[in-house]
């Protein structure tokens, strides 16, 4: 703590105070004085008192009180305390002079004041400091004349060891007081030092940083005074002006820029006036130049960047080029070189319009599928070079003539005309797809080449060139999602089923918006017939498809993903009818919902399903969770952490469609589940199938090893349900009981059943 105060932090102190080493070695003085000199004012005090000099008490005593008031006020203000130090050396001084006789002990005081002039300069600046310096002249006179200067004998006292005190005190002023302070004073000049020469460092860093900024800055710069002289110029500039960097030459920039030669370039796109804006000058050599911009700098220096307009003169040339230019990257691909979208619908215009009937004309789309392996692997830069080469490769294998086109980012177009049969056409891309590289080197390194094909063939009468382009995009969709990536050709059916598809991907976002979901509820009967639970099942009636079957729109929900949409809506439905039915009965079912394979791998579907729990205030004992076999297998480490996770907060979880997946028995064994639903393939054929039933025998064994109860699904008859409640089957659903129930209905059968449920509860 002490150290702290006597060697302040710099970044403490404002701007308006003194310097931080000021007053830490303002502080040493004062308080390396204090301490160092107590002894002596305790020593003399007591021999005063002793001999009943009590005036040098009272001296002694003023003087520790001017030393304690200058070390209080270090803390305020540095002037202040360093003028109550050169006043309290004074008055040591002044009373060593008056109350001691001794010429010789009165001599050693006045060294003291020699040392004022060296504090005043360091606290409170040079002129007190010259002042002081002829003001201890005067002491210096008294003390060479040797004379009592004051002449005050009433106040001189005869103390025994005044000697060696006022000895003691010279020797710890001058030897330790003041040296600490000197010393204080030139560590902060070493570290200023230090930090100089740092500064310096930096500053020549900086230069040169700067001067290469300068020298490479991609354009003519020169740095001129206000009259035009040059100051500095880059190598760029002096070789667009011809001059050399080193060496005699002339200094004046306009003496390198010939004034008769200059020349008036008009604006041509300034719409409003005639006015010439902008000069060029000829160098000596015979450039043109022009100044294309002037900056004035903070130190009144001006910086003036030149570029070379030589070929200003053969500007109409250079226009023709580019609009020859500009119109063919309006029709072709910047990157391949190859025709665009827009010239391919041209030339299909062309080519219905020509259309005899006799001949089959195709149009054939690659989709390059290793693009995203080169991007992720070696950059974007790589995917370009994949794709130029691709382009190339594309154009080598293709007959003389073909018209090949960019249709778009990784799909290349090309058109087949004069053919036979379409059988003939596909053996031709088929052909083409074999001459194609295998790998192409990118990097130095050696990239697969996946591409794969859709055809489109043109009908007799089709006059629309947009129409053929989409059913060519469409097929090569098709292709893409097959396992081979094989060649597709296109086929109405499957535009029918992608076109339905793509309607209800649209018709889910609208069908939630407009509440055009709904839930039905599927009973779950225990042996004595009576309500142990339901099934939420979704229903969709839309406005412009009609009812949508549930194994049409989900697996169109998790292709696009929308599943989690959904999976959102039916939580939060169920958990809003579960209060209800607490509400109004008093009592709710155990009601299951199902989780789709890609909801197990959602990262917020444990808080998910917690937060709707606590926004209805329900309990987790009144949901069930189920999950298809295929699900848990396919997201097999995420699933067993939710699964834990969602049991252990007290939700039922349930295999849905047991027996259908691929699942070993030692994954099973590994899932936390509280129930296994037999599939209804199973159980529709009990009473047919003796396989089936044996299948259905080993669930149920199978199921009570696992502590599981079990559920059947789909029973439609006597026979079933007396097969499974003799293989000891715990609960059924099925049309055999119940149909799925819409609120109203599911209302009265909770309301003929609440007594079980109570007494279950």
């Amino acid at each position: 703590m002490m150290f702290r105060w006597l060697f302040p932090n710099e970044n403490a102190l404002t701007p308006a105070e003194n310097a931080a080493w000021k007053l830490s070695a303002l502080r040493i003085i004062l308080v390396s004085g204090f301490l160092f000199e107590i002894w002596i004012a305790v020593h003399i005090s007591a021999s005063a008192f002793a001999s009943g000099n009590y005036k040098v008490i009272w001296a002694v005593g003023l003087l520790y009180v001017i030393k304690s008031v200058a070390i209080y006020y270090s803390t305020r203000s540095v002037r202040a305390s360093a003028g109550l130090l050169i006043l309290n050396i004074y008055g040591v001084t002044l009373a060593v002079a008056t109350l001691i006789p001794d010429h010789q002990i009165t001599a050693l005081g006045y060294i003291l004041v020699y040392a004022a002039p060296l504090i005043a300069r360091l606290f409170l600046g040079l002129r007190l400091a010259l002042w002081l310096m002829f003001l201890n002249i005067f002491p210096f006179l008294f003390l060479i004349s040797r004379t009592n200067q004051y002449g005050w004998h009433d106040l001189q006292v005869s103390l025994p060891s005044v000697q060696t005190d006022v000895h003691a005190l010279i020797f710890l002023f001058f030897n330790f007081c003041l040296p600490l302070a000197v010393f204080r004073v030139l560590h902060e000049l070493d570290s200023t030092l230090t930090q100089f020469t740092r500064t310096s460092k930096a500053l020549k860093l900086s230069h040169a940083q700067y001067q290469e900024i300068f020298e490479n800055a991609g354009t003519a710069l020169i740095l001129t005074d206000a009259a035009g002289q040059i100051l500095q110029a880059n190598n760029q500039a002096n070789t667009l002006l011809g001059r050399h960097s080193h060496g005699e030459q002339s200094r004046d920039l306009f003496s390198w820029l010939l004034m008769e030669n200059s020349v008036r370039l008009q604006d041509k796109y300034d719409q409003e006036t005639d006015e010439l804006r902008l000069s060029a000058y000829q160098t000596r050599d015979g450039k043109m130049v022009v100044m294309n911009n002037i900056s004035q700098t903070s130190t009144g220096e001006f910086i003036v960047a030149l570029s070379d307009v030589s070929s200003f003169y053969a500007m109409h040339n250079a226009l023709q080029l580019s609009i020859e230019r500009e119109d063919y990257l309006s029709s072709h691909d910047l990157l391949t070189n190859l025709p665009n979208r827009d010239m391919l619908r041209q030339h299909l215009t062309s080519v219905l319009a020509n259309q005899d009937g006799t001949h089959v004309t195709a149009l054939v789309s690659f989709r390059l599928n290793s693009i995203r392996h080169a991007n992720q692997q070696f950059g974007a830069p790589a995917g370009d070079t994949l794709l130029r080469r691709f382009a190339d490769e594309l154009g080598n294998v293709l007959p003389e003539n073909s018209f090949c086109t960019r249709l778009r980012s990784i799909v290349f177009s090309f058109v087949l005309e004069r053919f036979q049969t379409p059988g003939e056409v596909v053996l031709f891309v088929e052909n083409i797809r074999e001459k194609m590289p295998k790998e192409i080197e990118i990097n130095g390194e050696m990239l697969q080449v996946q591409f794969s094909a859709g055809i489109a063939l043109l009908r007799n009468g089709e006059s629309e060139p947009d129409d053929l382009i989409r059913r060519s995009e469409m097929a090569l969709d098709a292709a893409r999602k097959s396992s081979d990536q094989s060649t597709s050709l296109f086929d109405d059916a499957e535009a029918q089923e992608i076109r339905r598809n793509i309607e209800i991907e649209v018709g889910i976002i609208s069908g939630l918006k407009h509440h055009e979901f709904h839930l039905m509820y599927q009973p779950k009967i225990c042996h004595q017939g009576k309500l142990a639970g339901v099934e939420a099942l979704l229903r969709w009636d839309s406005a412009s498809l009609g009812r949508v079957s549930p194994a049409e729109f989900i697996p169109v929900a998790e292709r696009s993903g929308l599943i989690h949409h959904i999976s959102d809506f039916v939580l939060d439905a169920v958990c809003a009818q579960i209060r209800v039915w607490l509400d109004t009965h008093g009592e709710s079912p155990v009601v299951a919902l199902n989780l789709s394979v890609i909801d197990l791998a959602r990262t917020d579907l444990i808080e998910l399903i917690e937060e709707r729990c606590q926004h209805y205030r329900i309990e987790t004992c009144y949901l069930e969770l189920e999950i298809t076999e295929t699900g848990l297998i396919a997201n097999e480490a995420i699933s067993i952490q939710h699964l834990n996770a969602l049991k252990k907060r007290g939700f039922s979880i349930a295999i849905d469609d047991f027996g259908t997946g691929y699942s070993s028995l030692s994954k099973l064994s590994h899932f936390p589940a509280h129930t296994v639903k037999i599939d209804r393939s199973f159980v529709a054929q009990i009473g047919y199938n003796a396989k089936s039933e044996m299948i259905i025998k080993a669930i149920i064994s199978l199921a009570e090893i696992l502590s599981c109860k079990t559920v059947a699904e789909g029973v439609e008859n006597e026979d079933q349900e007396s097969f499974l409640k003799q293989v000891g089957c715990d609960f059924f659903q099925g049309y055999y009981f119940y149909h799925p129930l819409n609120r109203r209905d599911m209302g009265d059968l909770l309301l003929s059943n609440l007594p079980l449920l109570k007494q279950a509860s």
